[in-house]
């Protein structure tokens, strides 16, 4: 009996961070934490639900845009807003002067990655619609098709590498930022027009290595709210505040775009990269002092998660920190893990 005793106290002071004793190299939190016969630990977890429905906010990339600083102007916001904005170092890109081909329904043009140190040149292959009689580079970066009219297609390096190559374009995030205004009538395009980091950046990237320089990305989030029910073990409040806090969250006003969740998305994704150039938020988010998203602890949402799709724009993206996949969005829980359990723990 006294062994029984002792192997179930050895059982209950397994803490959730230690390796799993079953022998699977995961921590214990992320194994069998839940299983019987760890009688300790096993309900939801080791901790258990703060209510029955739990809310988190999920935003996630609905356009992207990969343009130079210089072409900023060009980009149609007519459509999209841009609220959200990454400066990235990448490998400077430009034309192989006279790789062009011109064929019947494509043309074959080079691009080069680096300046002095070139590591490696691409051939890329661009399908015609219609028919052009010369062409021209007006610099190494930009490539005219004439029509014979006196017109033509230009072609930016950087956007027709992002279009046809069959390589992911490798986007270091260094700074990222935001702008929204009252009503959200500031967008990133303007708040990048006359921005002090944007230009120390460039001239760093210059004067660092003439084989890199900058590119923006240009983002647009769309918000949804995520709800997980769980009531299979039991939860911390009562039936009756469950379901006041769900009314309460499904009665808020409707999930669009406005300064808090920019806020958050800017937030989370600051510090879940913490690009060298910033600074608020590296260390310290999420945090129920900071006042631009206490919308969502005073609505006592779960956990707030963020989602990126770099592929459409040909990118990947990563910091000096860490690297993403874009099939495991950023999670961030709003209140400690060993107070409130999370709502993503299946």
């Amino acid at each position: 009996m006294l062994e029984k005793d002792k192997e179930r106290g050895e059982k209950m002071s397994i803490r959730r961070n230690e390796i799993c004793p079953c022998g699977s190299g995961k921590k214990f939190k992320n194994c069998c934490i839940n299983d019987p016969k760890y009688n300790a630990t096993q309900l939801n977890n080791g901790i258990p639900r703060k209510y029955m429905s739990e809310f988190a906010l999920h935003t996630y990339s609905s356009q992207v845009t990969l343009v130079y600083p210089k072409m900023l102007e060009t980009v149609d916001v007519s459509k999209h807003a841009y609220h959200i904005y990454m400066i990235n170092k990448i490998k400077r890109l430009s034309y192989v002067q006279d790789s062009i081909k011109v064929l019947d329904t494509y043309i074959e043009v080079q691009i080069k990655h680096g300046a002095t140190s070139i590591d490696k040149i691409e051939t890329i292959t661009v399908p015609l619609n219609e028919k052009f009689v010369g062409y021209e580079f007006e610099s190494d970066k930009l490539l005219l098709l004439k029509d014979g009219y006196g017109g033509g297609v230009k072609l930016d390096v950087l956007w027709l590498y992002s279009k046809y190559s069959r390589k992911s374009l490798e986007c270091e995030i260094i700074y990222i930022g935001q702008s929204y205004g009252k009503m959200g009538d500031r967008d990133a395009l303007k708040r990048l027009k006359s921005h002090e980091t944007l230009q120390k950046v460039m001239a760093d990237i210059l004067y660092d290595d003439i084989n890199f320089e900058i590119a923006i990305t240009l983002w647009e989030f769309t918000p949804r709210l995520l709800h997980s029910i769980d009531g299979r073990n039991g939860y911390q409040v009562t039936e009756d505040e469950d379901r006041q806090h769900m009314q309460k969250v499904l009665s808020a006003p409707p999930l669009i775009i406005d300064n808090q969740i920019i806020n958050v998305t800017e937030a989370a994704l600051i510090n879940y990269f913490k690009p060298k150039y910033n600074v608020d938020f590296v260390n310290n988010f999420p945090d129920v002092k900071h006042k631009g998203y206490t919308f969502y602890y005073n609505y006592d949402y779960n956990g707030i998660t963020v989602e990126l799709d770099p592929s459409c724009v040909n990118i990947k993206i990563h910091s000096e920190h860490t690297g993403y996949n874009q099939f495991s969005p950023v999670k961030y829980l709003l209140s400690s893990e060993e107070k409130r359990q999370s709502m993503f723990v299946f």
